[in-house]
């Protein structure tokens, strides 16, 4: 799967049961310095845990360098297209002898059936697992922004109905970001959340509707800070808002995108939604954040701010109605395997990872370019 960006040259590889999966990265400059510690920190947090809300396959996730990456004394250095695999190591094929025909609802089991003439075990190149080789290329993008002061921080916003604090609660967020502080705990925990009081009822949530055999969703918020007005972005085909939610969309079980307010704008009158000029502390900007930080597809100086909606796990054990294809007749199914009742503790360094990337394509794209490293 091919990414099409201005600038970088993305192509995750693999499925989920094939022995290895991974990404090949082109277009970041020869000779910038990565220590991969970001790299780590994104598997590790999408890494699936003893949870309520995590999938029992347990994965290393080590990642394998293969090119691109050369070692020095403090890391490594960038000397040419990087190619990183991890490989599958804990695959249980069996457990889906039952769908190679009989396709799960709201997976994409039927889509791939028609376009490809079967249904891949694990859900194949569509699964949930190849966000893994996502998040070793989104690690990369969010170590080089980090290193001319663009940081990407992503939290879980709600869970099953249950909302947490969030940029749309919190306006010192909505106009001033994280907190260095909170952004190195949320980067630490499997469960990010900006206020913690709100993890048990949502765990709850989680465990409700396990033990029922289902599955919930929830939102993911990102918070961008350090991009300068004017600095990113253009008009319509150009805009960032585009930019940001192709890049996002490309992580499975994402079902809706907004920025700022969001669809809630919709229900503001423009005295409301408009988001008046000021200035603080010497600069301008504005009194309110309803915009995500971007007019016009362009970035306005203010944090950028969005929200991702993720869909309930589609593979449950609940039964469902479904067909089989070689029988062209309807069915029961029970799906079998070890799937995530709730995905969305592990998308948070995902949506990380998309965002930094679209952002990185971006910044390696101006015309007069930035420095990367010394």
């Amino acid at each position: 799967m091919k990414a099409d960006f201005k600038f970088l040259k993305l192509e995750i590889y693999g499925e989920s049961h094939a022995p290895e999966i991974g990404v090949k990265i082109g277009g970041i400059p020869v000779g910038c310095e990565l220590s991969l510690n970001r790299v780590e920190n994104f598997l590790s947090r999408r890494r699936s845990v003893n949870g309520v809300w995590s999938t029992p396959r347990r994965e290393e996730d080590a990642p394998i360098i293969l090119s691109g990456l050369e070692k020095t004394e403090t890391g490594y250095v960038v000397d040419g297209e990087i190619n990183i695999c991890i490989k599958n190591s804990n695959v249980r094929p069996s457990d889906y002898l039952d769908t190679a025909v009989v396709p799960r609802p709201s997976h994409a089991d039927y889509a791939a059936f028609v376009r490809d003439g079967k249904i891949s075990s694990g859900g194949g190149r569509f699964s949930g697992r190849m966000t893994a080789p996502l998040c070793i290329a989104g690690g990369i993008a969010q170590e080089l922004l980090d290193s001319i002061g663009i940081r990407v921080c992503a939290y879980i916003s709600s869970i099953g109905g249950v909302d947490g604090a969030s940029y749309k609660t919190e306006e010192s967020i909505a106009l001033h970001g994280i907190d260095v502080e909170t952004e190195n705990r949320l980067k630490a925990s499997a469960f990010a959340l900006l206020d913690e009081s709100v993890r048990p009822q949502m765990e709850e949530r989680i465990r409700a509707a396990a033990a029922d055999g289902d599955s919930v969703g929830g939102t993911v918020d990102c918070v961008v800070q350090g991009i300068d007005a004017g600095m990113l972005g253009d008009a319509m085909f150009d805009g960032l808002e585009g930019k940001i939610a192709y890049s996002v969309y490309a992580i499975p079980a994402v079902k809706g995108v907004e920025f700022g307010a969001g669809f809630d704008i919709s229900k503001m009158r423009g005295s409301e939604a408009n988001d008046e000029f000021v200035i603080r502390d010497g600069d301008v900007a504005t009194a309110t954040n309803n915009s995500g930080g971007i007019n016009g597809g362009i970035s306005n100086g203010m944090p950028l701010t969005l929200r991702a909606a993720f869909r309930p796990t589609p593979s449950i054990a609940a039964k469902q109605r479904s067909v089989d294809l070689e029988k062209c007749e309807e069915c029961e199914l029970n799906v079998k395997g070890r799937h995530d009742s709730c995905i969305v503790p592990r998308a948070v360094p995902c949506v990380e990872s998309a965002v930094s990337l679209a952002i990185l394509d971006e910044i390696l794209a101006l015309r007069d370019g930035i420095q990367l490293y010394e």
